[in-house]
């Protein structure tokens, strides 16, 4: 890791204090200079300088400093929810999940040889998002107005070299629904899904992750805002957009419009807010006038008939350990919890590795281990 002060942080904090640049350099004992580049970002402080610049300044060593990711370090994205916020704290968490699953690259089935596949220069415009998500559908073979089914897009997560990695994380705090972690060295991606959450929803969240796969030099607030893009585009192209939309402008009455977006939406599996969402981006982007009710009061209706993914996968919210680790190979194809059970018993680890890697509570985590380690004997 590499650090940078946090120039934000320290200039209001010294204004707070009284302090200029002048003042620092005399309390700390250097030059006005040197303070001078600290702020511009062209000097670090020396270990014992930025001690006493934080003592000074009243800062805490997380707030003064800034850590910067290596250029192979973890890159973690995650869907953000509402008001929740991502701390430091949380982000440096899920690099250390990545560093993790570092060490079970060497276990993976993938060709070593050849680069996954990866969009070469994207960008989050209308026209390019649907040209990209058009040719993944034509790679998996689907047309323009039918499902996309969750197996054409599991096969092709595995295409990509990404490993998806089922949870039950209920609503956890920061990332209800998705983890992503790639890695740069060995160009592999880790995506914990969340089962805990609507079918709907699910395959939604699914396409987000794989925009994520696709762009994976799109980082922060651009690289979610590229994965949502993608996603609706992925599951409502354009064509389907610009058909429902002008077939809707003909309705007479707001429910005849929401009841045909609740039709397509349980046609294609998707949410209606999803269906609502693109048909007013292909408006927007057509100039035209976009639909103009509320979908969300509709939305939620529809949700609630439809049960969470753990338990149309398990018949219950709480499945025994052997049922969760069989799904991953069973219903997503992934190789995770084969090779984490050779790393267990090549390296002799213990549950809380498997605590670490799954981020879960450690009792969930012995059961896990008992049944890899048990299936590995």
């Amino acid at each position: 890791m590499t650090n940078k002060l946090n120039v934000e942080k320290l200039s209001s904090q010294a204004e707070v204090l009284g302090h200029n640049q002048s003042s620092l350099a005399k309390a700390l004992g250097v030059s006005r200079e040197t303070v001078s580049q600290w702020f511009k970002q062209e000097k670090y402080p020396r270990p014992d300088k930025l001690l006493k610049l934080a003592q000074l300044l009243e800062l805490s060593f997380s707030e003064l400093v800034i850590k910067l990711p290596a250029p192979n370090e973890p890159v973690v994205a995650f869907r953000k929810k509402g008001a929740h916020k991502i701390t430091p704290e949380y982000v440096e968490q899920a690099r250390d999940m990545g560093r993790i699953l570092e060490t079970l690259v060497p276990y993976l089935p993938f060709d070593d040889l050849a680069q996954p596949a990866t969009l070469r220069r994207p960008v989050n415009e209308y026209g390019y998002v649907h040209k990209a998500a058009r040719r993944v559908r034509e790679e998996i073979g689907v047309h323009e107005a039918d499902e996309i089914h969750f197996e054409k897009l599991i096969d092709f997560f595995g295409r990509l070299h990404a490993v998806l990695i089922p949870v039950l994380w209920e609503h956890k705090d920061k990332h209800e629904n998705a983890l992503h972690i790639h890695l740069p060295e060995s160009l592999t991606t880790w995506i914990y899904l969340n089962l805990d959450c609507k079918l709907h929803d699910f395959k939604f969240w699914m396409s987000h992750e794989l925009g994520h796969v696709l762009a994976p030099q799109l980082q922060g607030d651009e690289g979610e805002d590229f994965a949502e893009a993608f996603a609706g585009a992925l599951l409502v192209p354009k064509e389907l957009a610009e058909k429902e939309y002008a077939r809707l402008s003909r309705l007479p009455v707001v429910g005849a419009q929401v009841n045909r977006i609740k039709e397509i939406a349980e046609r294609l599996v998707i949410s209606p807010v999803t269906v609502y969402m693109e048909i007013n981006k292909f408006a927007e982007w057509s100039n035209q006038p976009a639909l103009a009710f509320d979908i969300h009061g509709a939305n939620a209706n529809f949700n609630k008939s439809f049960k969470p993914v753990s338990e149309i996968l398990f018949g219950t919210k709480e499945p025994s350990a052997s049922r969760y680790v069989a799904c991953a190979r069973e219903y997503f194809n992934s190789p995770f919890f084969d090779i984490l059970r050779t790393y267990l018993k090549t390296h002799r680890k213990s549950a809380s590795f498997v605590q670490s890697i799954l981020n879960i509570p450690f009792l969930d985590a012995q059961n896990v281990y008992e049944e890899l380690c048990n299936a590995a004997k």
